[in-house]
């Protein structure tokens, strides 16, 4: 159990099963594209395998999105996403990595919470369906409420799905291409990718590092207002003929 501000956030409904190795690096090579897509906006926050609580009044609903993407939010570092610390933002994009252990009913479970706390629109990346990978994006059905409708799908790598929020395109086919106007980043040597990787991991720590000096600048800041105070009040017990080291 964690315990954050005032809100007590629960542990996950369900015991997370270990990533299939694949799974793991899908995402965080999409992460890492991600967020460097994004590197130069300062109202884009990209993070992987963060805890999202959409509800202050109930804790014990929690999302786990593969990797989310909240425009109209500053990126830092998180512990976790909590709509009442965002201004009520909830992710605009989230993308979902299929694992080999999951049914494709317990997903739609997941997207359609997803759906009902306000996520815009998804991409499912299945790297286990049979004959490739199969990339799905969902949008909200503006006729349903609770209800994505599918807006294209690629498992062709000459067939990529259109992803104009992001900037990008998404192929299918024997293995997943992601595209943006600088060219294929996901299909780009290893060392690019942890590159980037490193460099948003980089930025985090950045910003950690310039968080906590924050605090410390705030706490000598108190502890100098402290001394000062002290040194008011044994001014006024000498003016008064007290000795305030007595």
């Amino acid at each position: 159990m964690q315990v954050e501000t005032d809100v007590v956030l629960l542990a996950p409904e369900e015991e997370p099963v270990p990533e299939h190795a694949l799974h793991q690096r899908l995402v965080d090579l999409l992460w890492a594209g991600l967020a460097a897509r994004f590197a130069e906006r300062d109202d884009v926050a990209v993070h992987a395998r963060l805890a999202w609580f959409p509800d202050r009044e109930d804790t014990g609903i929690r999302l786990d999105p593969d990797v989310l993407i909240a425009f109209g939010r500053p990126p830092a570092p998180r512990s976790s996403w909590r709509a009442w610390d965002e201004d009520g933002v909830a992710p605009t994009v989230i993308v979902e990595v299929w694992s080999e252990h999951d049914t494709d009913a317990e997903y739609r479970r997941r997207l359609g919470r997803a759906r009902r706390y306000g996520v815009e629109e998804v991409v499912v990346v299945d790297p286990f369906s049979p004959g490739g990978v199969r990339v799905e994006h969902l949008v909200a059905d503006p006729a349903d409420p609770a209800a994505w409708r599918t807006a294209a799908v690629s498992v062709h790598p000459d067939r990529p799905v259109a992803l104009p929020r992001l900037g990008i395109g998404m192929a299918g086919g024997p293995k997943l291409v992601v595209t943006d106007p600088q060219g294929a980043w996901l299909d780009t040597p290893a060392a690019v990718i942890a590159a980037r990787a490193e460099a948003a991991r980089a930025d985090a720590e950045a910003a950690r590092a310039d968080t906590e000096a924050a605090r410390a600048d705030t706490e000598a800041a108190r502890a100098d207002t402290e001394a000062a105070r002290a040194e008011r009040l044994a001014a006024r017990l000498r003016t008064a003929g007290l000795d305030p080291d007595a």
